[in-house]
């Protein structure tokens, strides 16, 4: 038997990955977050406004989905004190539309930047022009992924770290100009997809069904199912085959999500990072799960066939990455610009008290922030990222969820391009 102790570089933030090996095989894993950030403790006894300021913070590459999970929890403490909260079509869509760049531009991201360069050592024959910093295509992937984070900022005013959603709407009143410098950026990106990524048309892929899905992608999509199928990336990487998203909770049978179900415990101490636990059991969340959980076909069908499995969960997040293209582009054709940015809320913030929850779906998955707010200060603040769901520590019952899904294999590089295909994350252990 032997130990194996690496800490993965091209990951969000630092994670040792510590494996113990039997007969070739990995036979136990350990996945350990070693930083403590220490952002709830940060926020209790601020004014509750400040965690619009500060969660943000808790992530450079998904700060904006603490952002909307932070004001939503807010908005939602006003509902149930009977508050009215009015958001115009107009500030929900822009909320979601910035949202969509940021899963977007990571999604792109991750994909060329992090997971390519360990597709490389599987196959070289890739090509010179993904290597990292030096490659034709590493660049072009890192400037289409900035024309996301451009109308994130057109909207948000900066990208990261953007705090421009406020109870009861937005604090931008965009223009005509602004939505037109949005779409063209939009046109470019969707343009280098398809000349990249997909090879043909969003239209056509996404027409794309169950078994056409795998035999007619082209683009960089199809050389990944190619490499795929040629070292058994279609066959390694599955866990418990449970998913959750705040669309639903699928294991056996797809039910609502609740979030009063989700608990947080330290795990075994071994990690930083808490675990979540959901009904008592492990889901895996992120664009897998979103998919299975709205009961997309093609991904049913993919699951049923191969599982869990790294391909699957890879092709999840890049189809993401392209229906959030073309939902970003209609929703800019449904603004209405006569519609009020922002209502304020008919409350008093430096008397008011109440509990919220605000649960969105980031890029590596779903996203809990609650809050307690005693007399206008911040009494608890709760975050439960993706990260807990997915890289979280075991407990007395089970293995985390990447743990588990790291049994069994035999090549350290397996192990990394597994743990990866989650889009790693320790950043988020804000606890």
């Amino acid at each position: 038997m032997k130990i194996s102790k690496k800490v993965l570089g091209r990951v969000e933030g630092e994670v040792e990955l510590r494996l113990r090996w039997k007969k070739g095989k990995v036979e136990d894993a350990f996945v350990i977050a070693p930083n403590y950030r220490g952002f709830e403790e940060i926020l209790r006894g601020k004014p509750y406004l400040d965690a619009l300021i500060i969660t943000p913070r808790v992530c450079g590459i998904c700060g904006h989905a603490h952002l909307i999970a932070c004001v939503e929890a807010i908005e939602s403490a006003y509902r149930k004190k009977g508050a009215e909260v009015k958001l115009s079509q107009k500030a929900t869509l822009i909320r979601e539309l910035t949202l969509s760049c940021e899963l977007i531009q990571n999604h792109l991201r991750w994909f060329y930047l992090y997971l390519i360069p360990d597709l490389i050592k599987l196959e070289p024959s890739l090509g010179e022009e993904y290597v990292p910093l030096r490659g034709k295509r590493w660049h072009e992937a890192l400037k289409a992924s900035n024309f996301a984070t451009k109308v994130i900022a057109l909207f948000g005013g900066q990208w990261p770290h953007t705090s421009y959603a406020f109870p009861g709407g937005i604090t931008c009143d965009p223009t005509s100009f602004e939505v037109m410098q949005a779409k063209e950026f939009l046109r470019s990106l969707k343009t280098s997809l398809e000349d990249f990524l997909t090879g043909m048309k969003l239209e056509e892929y996404v027409e794309l069904k169950g078994r056409d899905f795998l035999t007619k992608v082209s683009g960089d999509i199809g050389k990944f199912v190619e490499i795929s199928f040629s070292h058994g990336l279609d066959r390694v990487g599955s866990s418990y085959h449970r998913f959750l998203s705040k669309h639903g909770v699928l294991y056996h049978r797809l039910c609502k999500f609740d979030p009063l179900k989700v608990k947080e415990s330290n795990g075994k101490g071994y990690s930083w990072s808490k675990t979540a636990r959901y009904n008592g059991y492990p889901f895996e969340t992120g664009p897998l799960a979103r998919r299975m959980t709205t009961a997309d076909k093609t991904f049913r069908y993919l699951s049923r066939k191969f599982g869990d499995s790294v391909m699957v969960r890879v092709l999840a997040r890049l189809d993401e990455l392209v229906r959030l293209t073309l939902r970003s582009l209609q929703i800019l054709e449904e603004i209405d610009l006569s519609q009020p940015s922002w209502e304020k809320p008919p409350v008093d913030i430096d008397t008011f008290s109440g509990k919220g929850i605000g649960v969105v779906e980031a890029s590596r998955g779903t996203l809990i922030h609650k809050v307690e707010i005693e007399k206008g200060r911040i009494k608890s603040y709760d975050i439960i990222t993706p990260t807990v769901w997915n890289l979280g520590p075991r407990d007395d019952n089970f293995l985390g969820v990447v743990e588990k899904a790291l049994i069994g294999l035999d090549s350290e590089l397996k192990a990394e391009i597994v743990l990866r295909s989650f889009d790693v994350c320790s950043v988020c252990t804000s606890h």
